[in-house]
């Protein structure tokens, strides 16, 4: 027993001496790999930094905007935009809270007559030949995300050039108390515009008093340009955004999405990415037989899977 207890003790000894030389070890060698991975982690990025800025094709962009929209006074209201994943009834979505300050678009140079008193404008554009295809913006809310992709495979495939514009979390409201849709019609030298809105606006109360004007001044800023505005994915019944925007754009320039069956994210309101892209090629069909303003939308022999270039504008909270 003793001669086990001395051997024991023997053992304990020598793991004793050998513990520290292993944790010295491990001190020395975890630091050394550390700073390998971080130095090897920053010299890949200087190297895709230097090789994008060198290719010059950044395929989006940031823009903070300033208003600019003059003689509109808006009306003091406060109307709650049920978000994507809300569960609540409409009734529940109608409660009262502020909104959002947005980031307006800056002056915007065009024809514009002003009514004495009134919101109303006139826009005038000069809309190029568009024989070799046309000049497509994309704008508005964030069903744009996945849109924007498939609608480059068609402009990619008929000749057309695109923008894309994406504001998240915009309204009507948003876009119909500033002049920035006009300044990126300008900006980008649009003949055609896709004007995607409504989704933020599914269950708000009285909605055609609280958003007839703001519809108009969106309608107003198009001007003489061929547009379409692509009606909200509806996941639940609406209060009626889809019948005002429908009343002030006419048959031939309103897409009603609402009709359509869609497979969603797990936010339960956006489509997933293959839906979204059957969803475009609802709209292409449509844009090429029975919009007031046809144009070539011959389906694309495959997915590129290409980003568009994209202009983001954000929200500023108060």
């Amino acid at each position: 027993m003793a001669k086990q207890k001395q051997n024991k003790t023997k053992v304990e000894a020598k793991n004793a001496q050998a513990e520290p030389k292993r944790k010295k070890i491990s001190r020395k060698r975890v630091p050394n790999n550390y700073w390998e991975y971080v130095g090897l982690l920053a010299a890949t990025l200087v190297l895709f930094a230097t090789i994008s800025l060198t290719i010059g094709d950044f395929p989006i962009s940031m823009e903070l905007r300033a208003m600019s929209l003059k003689n509109y006074t808006e009306t003091s209201v406060h109307d709650t935009v049920a978000q994507p994943n809300d569960t609540a009834s409409a009734d529940s979505a109608a409660s009262s809270t502020p909104q959002p300050t947005p980031v307006f678009a800056d002056s915007v140079e065009a024809s514009v007559s002003v009514s004495p008193n009134t919101l109303e404008k006139t826009y005038f554009y000069n809309r190029p030949d568009t024989s070799s295809g046309e000049k497509i913006l994309l704008i508005g809310d964030s069903m744009n995300e996945n849109l924007r992709i498939r609608l480059n495979d068609y402009c990619i495939k008929n000749g057309h050039e695109m923008h894309c514009v994406i504001w998240y979390g915009s309204t009507t409201k948003q876009f119909g108390t500033c002049d920035t849709l006009a300044h990126f019609i300008r900006k980008t030298g649009a003949t055609y515009v896709l004007l995607t809105l409504g989704a933020n606006e599914l269950f708000i109360r009285n909605i055609a008093e609280k958003r007839t004007g703001y519809v108009k001044h969106i309608i107003e800023q198009m001007g003489n340009l061929p547009f379409v505005w692509i009606g909200p994915p509806n996941w639940k019944d609406d209060t009626g955004i889809n019948d005002l925007i429908l009343q002030h754009v006419g048959p031939g320039r309103y897409f009603e999405s609402k009709k359509l069956s869609f497979e969603r994210k797990k936010d339960g309101a956006h489509p997933t990415k293959s839906s979204a892209f059957n969803w475009m090629n609802r709209i292409a069909e449509y844009l090429g037989n029975d919009a007031l303003h046809p144009i070539a939308m011959t389906p694309p022999d495959t997915n590129y899977n290409k980003l568009p270039h994209t202009t983001i504008l954000q929200m500023v909270r108060e």
